[in-house]
């Protein structure tokens, strides 16, 4: 049985999988194998004689333990027996059978974020704790979570003040305090105590630590390089002195500094362990060699990497595109047409699109949504339907129709006005009895003069007057800006959001371009169009399988036949926040490297030379990363009359990987008019016709960066921008 394990292996991973005792570490580039050397070590360990209830295997999400656990019971069903588990649910698990000696029972409550507001909202409420008045619950709550990641006790607080400064509010020590004795008594646990809790039994309580060591003898741990460092005390103490801790990871892939994690937890094994142990896995199995070739020499330009090169005997595969368009939403519609040209050879639930920053899905949904293309978004929800999107939104919905009790209930408390569920039963009942709007309850009740309610329903009602008021006559995105900013909702997003505050801003400015290219697209039209159309977006669609969108950091740990990275710019990728800090830049880049080692087969990288950000349209660099790339992997395709953006030039003087994209750049003659790749001869006024929108007639032609952009009025469904290459005249 042993060489039928061990023949499913190459010499590198031979060699990780039998490592017997002591300390080791493999560096597992991306697709090396590594949950196949983990799950082949167990069997291997079973088969030398291990006990498996000896053995434990940790990782960091249900998924991949659910999957190492399925993988290793294929191998060696009597691993069963073995601990396959992660962090928290292992930490979990000890902690109910170790509970009393924490002061804890067996049947611990573990708090979520809604448990822990209540919590720290009742010691804020004490008011015997000196506090930074201008200080959320939820600030409180971040600062905590953040103590836990960094593995700082309420105890710690005289020998690491100044790592305690660098996020902890006035009072937050205090609070942290109370925090965690309220807990205590009240026999609960929350998510990051969970670790903390163990980690505190493992460093006082002898005997539970030598009870834990001898129980398991052999730790194998996945993705070691997303370790924090109460995990990592967490894991040597459990290791103890017999040192059997055997650690798997890629530096190349650490991209989760926020919750602790830097490359140097694996690059620097070795100082903590000496005698260690150590494995390179270079040999990719997933990728393409351009794509393997390519993503190896972006990351080689980091200096904190341990010393590896990735490689593959896979084919060589097509050269990576990387598309420069005008603007954004050239650049969605590029991506969406591909996706639809290319569904015979990759199917749309093989497809993969990542982006940067939960923002810059909009786009792409608009443009994917109108070529009917069906598609599922990873880690959060679909653009529309995400809060902070929903709560401008009914402001909105409200201002168009007055009689929206839904819309006027959700508006009426966000931000919080201090109305609260007696205001609304008020509002509600007085309605109901006079067979009135909300809205309409709302405004009698404030001109009764009711204690302590008609002047805050009143601060509300005027809002809504002067917003009225302000739509009828500003521009409609010089309008949403406004309302934004008056009903002081991105202050409101940090209290409440401190996490993912600057996230939900961007997702609301994005609701601001929005509106900017609705306007711009659609002349004459105002804002009920356009929320018409928005409420049809967000209408839920089937559960056929289609093209999977998430955020680079959620791709980590998937693979795709066919995968398009947008939005490669400077400010975009690598993110703006990370431009002036080495560290950060490396992460950047170690974030694109993930993304590009997705791509099983087909790998597309684009930018914009345009795009609108935070409501306004500006110009952008190509990503710095891009031109790390050798430019023997990609072909590049530039707009007609431009600059080569990466200064690559291709021996053979190509400029796309697609049989006809030498003629998809249609080039403007100085009259105005413009020759499609049909030779059809276009201009102002002329009948078009659009494979998908039908019969039309050309209004505009603009050129834009060399590139000629037709506003077409369409029979059935007005002006739309539309590219020249899909026109052809119409024969009627």
């Amino acid at each position: 049985m042993t060489d039928q394990l061990l023949d499913r292996l190459n010499p590198s991973q031979r060699e990780a999988a039998m490592h017997r005792d002591g300390p080791a570490v493999v560096f597992a580039g991306a697709g090396s194998g590594k949950t196949r050397i983990i799950t082949t070590r167990i069997a291997w360990l079973i088969e030398e004689g291990v006990s498996p209830f000896q053995i434990m295997a940790l990782t960091f999400t249900n998924k991949a333990a659910g999957e190492m656990r399925e993988r290793v019971l294929g191998l060696c069903p009597v691993a069963d027996k073995t601990l396959v588990s992660t962090f928290h649910s292992a930490c979990a698990r000890w902690l109910r059978e170790f509970a009393p000696e924490l002061g804890f029972t067996s049947d611990f409550t573990i708090y979520d974020d809604s448990d822990q507001n209540s919590v720290i909202k009742k010691i804020i409420h004490r008011g015997n704790l000196r506090l930074d008045k201008d200080t959320s619950v939820a600030e409180y709550r971040h600062a905590i979570n953040q103590a836990k990641t960094v593995g700082l006790f309420p105890s710690d607080r005289e020998t690491s003040k100044e790592r305690f400064r660098d996020f902890m509010p006035l009072g937050g020590i205090d609070v942290y305090a109370a925090y965690q004795e309220t807990l205590a008594l009240t026999n609960a646990m929350d998510f990051g105590d969970l670790i903390m809790n163990m980690l505190l039994l493992l460093r006082t309580n002898e005997r539970v630590r030598r009870l834990m060591q001898d129980r398991y003898r052999y730790i194998l741990v996945d993705e070691y390089q997303d370790t924090n460092k109460p995990q990592i005390e967490l894991l040597n103490l459990l290791a103890g002195e017999r040192r059997n801790i055997f650690v798997v990871g890629d530096d190349d892939q650490s991209i989760y500094s926020w919750r602790g994690a830097v490359p140097a937890n694996i690059i620097d094994f070795d100082k903590s362990h000496p005698n260690v142990r150590v494995c390179k896995l270079e040999q990719n199995y997933r990728c393409t060699s351009t794509i393997v070739e390519a993503a190896a020499a972006l990351v080689s330009h980091n200096k904190t990497r341990a010393d590896k090169t990735l490689r593959t005997d896979n084919p060589q595969g097509e050269l990576i595109d990387f598309r420069y368009e005008t603007d954004g939403e050239f650049e969605a519609w590029w991506v969406a047409d591909t996706i639809k040209r290319e569904k015979s050879i990759y199917p749309y639930d093989s497809v993969a699109i990542f982006y940067r920053t939960n923002s810059q899905s909009r786009v792409l949904e608009d443009a994917l949504r109108k070529e009917r293309i069906p598609y599922k978004i990873y880690g959060t929800v679909r653009f529309y339907d995400r809060a902070e999107v929903k709560d401008v939104l009914a402001y909105i919905k409200l201002l168009v129709n007055p009689r929206d009790d839904v819309s006027f209930l959700r508006a009426m408390n966000t931000p919080s006005r201090g109305l609260g569920d007696t205001a609304e039963e008020a509002i509600l009942a007085r309605g109901r009895a006079k067979g009135i709007s909300a809205l309409e309850a709302a405004k009698e009740l404030a001109r009764e003069g009711v204690p302590r309610l008609s002047n805050k329903i009143s601060t509300f009602v005027e809002l809504m007057e002067s917003l009225k008021s302000h739509l009828a006559a500003a521009p409609l995105p010089e309008f949403l800006e406004s309302l934004i900013e008056r009903i002081n909702y991105f202050p409101y997003l940090a209290k409440k959001f401190p996490e993912q505050s600057e996230d939900k801003q961007d997702n609301v400015m994005e609701l601001v371009t929005a509106i900017a290219e609705f306007v711009e697209t659609n002349p004459g039209q105002g804002i009920s169009d356009w929320l018409q159309g928005v409420m049809l977006a967000s209408d839920p669609e089937g559960d056929e399988a289609g093209v999977n969108m998430m955020t680079l950091h959620m791709a980590k740990g998937l693979e795709f036949d066919r995968v398009f990275v947008v939005g490669l710019e400077d400010g975009l990728l690598p993110h703006f926040n990370s431009c002036d800090d080495k560290m950060s830049l490396e992460e950047e880049r170690r974030l694109l490297y993930v993304g590009m080692t997705r791509a099983r087969k087909k790998l597309s990288l684009s930018a914009a030379y345009m795009r609108r950000t935070w409501g306004q349209t500006q110009t952008n660099d190509v990503s710095r990363f891009l031109r790390e790339i050798p430019a023997k992997f990609v072909s590049v395709l530039t707009p007609p009359g431009g600059e080569n953006p990466l200064e690559l030039t291709h021996a053979d003087g190509r400029r796309g990987s697609d049989g006809d994209d030498a003629q998809y750049y249609d080039y403007a003659s100085e009259d105005g008019h413009f020759s499609n790749s049909s030779e059809t001869m276009i201009e102002q006024g002329a009948a078009v016709f659009h494979p998908t929108y039908g019969p039309g007639t050309v209004e505009q032609i603009e050129t834009n960066f060399g590139r000629p952009k037709v506003l077409v009025r369409f029979k059935d469904i007005g002006l739309r921008r539309v590219e020249a290459h899909h026109l052809s005249a119409d024969a009627d």
